[in-house]
């Protein structure tokens, strides 16, 4: 046992160490993954499938695994032309399919891979790029704890936000690093990360241009980039693959090109589809009132500290990242149809901002602290300092995952329906052949669900809407979620329940 002579020296042996640890890049990248894991992966798949656009894409995935057309998307079994996005996310999830079966899991798991992807580019740009780890360490942790990104819609669920921001972190990282150094591999990456983005969200892949530009004429590196042959060349190459995707597609899909037309090429950007019209400041508003709430305070001070320090590198990507962010909101502000997801590629640049103010910061306080403290001691007040400041926005998107278990996300019954008929599958194989009765609404989340219930052998899923109740016959094993539905199909049969789960029935139709 430790008396009291030996406990400080065992104490301050135990802080050595892990001071000695932390002073390694790797493991503020191993710290970095161990933090940002919980709220990017915690439930992943436990959240329903969510209208309109991840069920929609689900079931694009399902049709493509089945039917092997891989340049023309599926809907019900017809050319998809409600959703006229290229095809590269729902490419991502037919293979995830393909390899571990359809599951809620499987749909997410490219998502995952691409919210994890970006968080990682974060911190290795900041860490051997900029040179500052600790910057990277926390401006992963801000982008984790960003109520604007880790959502639905975002890095929660299998839609095209999280991978477009993925690739639009790639383009101004690669874009930076071109300028800086003006090795031609820079331009490659960049040629990629935008064809990347526009094969995952089309026009959108675009908004950050503005922004780019802004800055290499600050930088008065327009005229030089400008004067590159490679430029033309890395720009033609990105017409060639994008003009060569429309013009095969479209003689296997007539009236594709249309399509996008009217629902991408502009139709967002000058008209208002599906009601979606907000105040111009929509986005804004967004962010102070809780997308970006926990870390609003830290934007502006975070930005000023970098541009008065004396590197001229830091202060560099501090104006790029000022100009990315602005000119995205700005662009999207301006088209009449607005979301509130279309703002998630800004929230990894903020993040960096962030993460680069809090750096100086950090060096600043250590510095100080080093004429009054021991090495230890200091050491132990900055994690001390850093717990402090990010315990609030990690308390707060971890309740907003957990109250996510409790949502019916707005759909009603719906939500639990789909899960409920999986679940079925799996633990009671005796009834393969289910009818699901609805209340006729998000049928791509039933279709979607249909397919994760028949890659069981031999198993059926039957979909039938409340007015489709005459069909049914005596013997026929059924599953809603609905009271009014259980009322109605209770005129008609005899029901004897066989499975019950929260709002969810299994019952057996018998004659009245």
């Amino acid at each position: 046992m430790l008396n009291s002579a030996t406990a400080p020296l065992w104490a301050s042996s135990l802080v050595s160490r892990f001071r000695r640890w932390f002073s390694r890049p790797e493991s503020y990248l191993l710290l970095l993954l161990l933090l940002a894991t919980f709220p990017l992966y915690y439930e992943l798949g436990r959240n329903p499938v969510q209208l309109y656009d991840e069920s929609r894409v689900a079931v694009n995935a399902v049709e493509m695994t089945r039917n092997g057309h891989w340049l023309t998307t599926y809907y019900d079994g017809s050319p998809d032309h409600w959703n006229t996005k290229p095809p590269l996310l729902i490419w991502l999830q037919a293979l995830s399919f393909t390899a571990f079966g359809y599951s809620t899991w499987a749909l997410r798991l490219p998502t995952l891979l691409a919210s994890m992807g970006t968080v990682l580019l974060v911190f290795f740009f900041a860490a051997r790029v900029l040179k500052r780890p600790v910057g990277g360490l926390l401006a992963g942790m801000v982008l984790a704890t960003s109520a604007g990104y880790v959502r639905l819609h975002v890095a929660r669920t299998g839609d095209y936000d999280a991978l477009l921001t993925f690739w639009q972190v790639l383009l101004w990282i690669s874009f930076f690093c071109y300028l800086e150094t003006e090795h031609r591999r820079y331009l490659g990456w960049l040629t990629v990360a935008l064809l990347a983005a526009a094969l995952t969200k089309g026009p959108a892949a675009l908004l950050g241009l503005p922004g780019l530009a802004a800055y290499a004429i600050w930088h008065r590196k327009l005229g030089w980039l400008l004067r590159r042959p490679d430029l033309y060349m890395a720009a033609g190459l990105w017409l060639l693959v994008m003009s060569a995707y429309f013009l095969l597609r479209e003689p296997l899909d007539p009236g594709y090109w249309q399509a996008v037309q009217a629902n991408d090429l502009g139709g967002r950007l000058v008209t208002t589809l599906d009601n979606h019209r907000y105040p111009w400041d929509y986005y804004i508003q967004n962010i102070r009132g809780h997308y970006f709430t926990a870390w609003l305070w830290a934007i502006f001070p975070a930005i000023i500290i970098s541009l008065i320090q004396p590197e001229a590198r830091l202060r560099r990507i501090t104006v790029l990242l000022v100009a990315f962010v602005s000119s995205w909101l700005l662009v999207i502000s301006y088209a009449q149809t607005k979301l509130d997801w279309y703002d998630a590629p800004i929230y990894p640049a903020l993040a960096l901002l962030i993460g680069l103010g809090l750096n100086t910061l950090y060096k600043l306080v250590h510095n100080l602290g080093a004429t009054h403290l021991s090495r230890g001691t200091r050491w132990l007040s900055m994690v001390a300092l850093a717990c402090a400041v990010f315990y609030l926005p990690y308390q707060a998107i971890t309740q907003q995952l957990i109250t996510e278990r409790h949502s019916n996300f707005g759909i009603g019954a719906n939500s639990d329906l789909g899960r409920y008929v999986t679940r079925i599958a799996r633990q009671q194989p005796q009834y393969p052949d289910v009818t699901l009765l609805t209340d006729g609404m998000a049928n791509s989340m039933m279709l979607y669900y249909k397919a994760e219930f028949e890659q069981h052998p031999k198993h059926h899923l039957t979909i039938l809407s409340e007015n489709e109740i005459a069909k049914l016959t005596p013997g026929t094993v059924v599953v809603l979620c609905n009271p009014a539905l259980h009322a109605a199909l209770g005129q008609v049969f005899n029901l004897v329940e066989i499975g019950q789960n929260e709002s969810c029935q299994t019952v057996l139709l018998l004659p009245k």
